[in-house]
């Protein structure tokens, strides 16, 4: 695996683990959601400490901070409700359009560092995707 890949796995854990963290959570149970070793989870928390995303409550579990929180938007565009952060209104309009006529679903998306500009490329990946597994 190049270094490229290992800090795509890195960051894709890491907002794993903010996502996880919405609702305090001790650092065995973060190991067990994400699979990290000790040693990475040890250091992804302490990253995110340090960058103000992550604060460790009194009885020693982890949780979002209100500066994650704040950085989010929210929405509702097509009956679909977003939140979300990094991607512009036009891109979760152009989303909404092409899952408008879907049934129940839940996507958690995070793109890190990747160079590829369009999300939509994502999804129509997660529609085949789908459609290969269902079909």
């Amino acid at each position: 695996m190049n270094i490229s890949s290992q800090n795509k796995i890195y960051t894709m854990k890491r907002n794993l683990i903010l996502e996880y963290c919405k609702t305090p959570k001790s650092f065995t149970e973060l190991r067990d959601l994400t699979g990290m070793s000790d040693a990475g989870l040890s250091k992804a928390l302490n990253d995110l400490i340090k960058k103000g995303y992550l604060q460790k409550t009194s009885d020693g579990k982890y949780v979002i901070t209100d500066k994650v929180m704040q950085s989010y938007k929210e929405r509702i565009v097509n009956r679909i409700w977003f939140k979300y952060q990094g991607i512009s209104d036009e891109k979760i309009e152009k989303i909404a359009d092409l899952l408008k006529d879907e049934g129940e679903f839940y996507i958690l998306a995070s793109k890190g560092k990747d160079k590829t500009d369009d999300l939509t490329l994502l999804l129509q990946y997660l529609f085949l995707l789908t459609y290969e597994i269902e079909g």
